[in-house]
């Protein structure tokens, strides 16, 4: 069995959500002499500002030693972070944990960029962004730089379905792509029971499961975004509910009696009048005084209920 060292550094009141960052214990690497932290590590639960410490911590200056000893040492890569985090306060707040094999062995790719290693940091990039996802990340082709010195380019890096990443090779900055395709999945609320359309939704009628939803062109929702609103069609016992599977009913509507608020917190009257327009919360609708057929405007502040302007 592996013994693994978890470093635990500045223990501070963040502590209950901090990141984890971990090295294999195998790992492969690209054909260059640069070896960072970042190159190895996958992390859970960061950001950008994580993983670009990550990528500043450098390990090896020429990475080609290891090929002889094959493996690198976790006393090694905690000093290199100890001594890194002595500097960043950021990170101090963000106190992430590290877990690493007391031995991490080392093997360098067959093509002079690992595929191994750029899913890992592509994975890593798409975690920072969405940590509750769930990625599959599938190199389909990489380039050759023409120099040891090559950099990815990951701020234009599609969220989902196929993609080019752009690799800037050499001092010229020359751009080399790789291709390949991301696959994620978000937890979805699927129908537990045939919903009509024009029925109210409620939470009851969902269950959240982990959905694919790398092709879908709605947004995902969560349980707390369907309550009580209407089924835009109906949707069958186990489909996927979307942003265009519902829709908002009115908190006021064109003829209703509504609630009519005028004043301050410390005086406030109301008035019943009709509702002239149809309207959500946060909408200015205008609304009739049936005794003196006068015409105001009001903010929808409740279902039923405005507030005179």
């Amino acid at each position: 069995m592996k013994k693994f060292f978890v470093a635990l550094f500045f223990l501070t009141p963040y502590a209950f959500a901090r990141p984890e960052v971990s090295i294999p214990g195998n790992i492969e690497i690209s054909q260059r002499e640069l070896l960072r932290l970042g190159d190895v590590a996958v992390v859970s639960g960061g950001n950008e500002e994580l993983l670009s410490f990550l990528d500043s911590i450098v390990i090896r200056q020429d990475a080609r030693e290891l090929l002889l000893s094959q493996h690198l040492n976790s006393q090694e890569i905690l000093t290199k972070v100890r001594e890194s985090m002595k500097s960043q306060e950021g990170l101090k707040k963000l106190n992430p944990a590290f877990k690493i094999p007391s031995q991490v062995k080392v093997s360098f790719s067959s093509t002079p960029i690992s595929r191994q290693e750029v899913e890992r940091k592509i994975h890593n990039t798409l975690k920072a962004r969405c940590n509750e996802c769930e990625y599959k990340v599938t190199i389909q082709s990489t380039p050759v730089p023409s120099q040891k010195q090559w950099e990815l380019d990951f701020t234009q890096l599609s969220a989902k379905g196929g993609f080019l990443l752009p690799v800037r090779d050499g001092e010229q900055r020359q751009l080399k792509w790789i291709s390949g395709t991301i696959r994620v999945s978000q937890l979805t609320p699927v129908a537990t029971r045939l919903i009509l359309q024009g029925e109210r939704v409620q939470p009851a009628d969902v269950r959240m499961v982990m959905t694919d939803v790398t092709f879908s062109k709605d947004g995902v929702l969560r349980v707390e975004d369907i309550q009580g609103q209407l089924a835009a069609r109906s949707l069958p016992v186990g489909s996927p509910i979307w942003t265009s599977d519902l829709k908002r009913e009115p908190a006021a509507k064109r003829g209703q009696i509504v609630k009519a608020m005028l004043g301050d917190e410390d005086f406030e009257i109301s008035v019943n009048m009709q509702a002239e327009d149809n309207g959500f919360v946060g909408d200015l609708i205008k609304v009739k005084n049936l005794e003196t057929q006068k015409v105001l405007s009001g903010l929808v502040i409740e279902k039923g209920v405005v507030k005179l302007q």
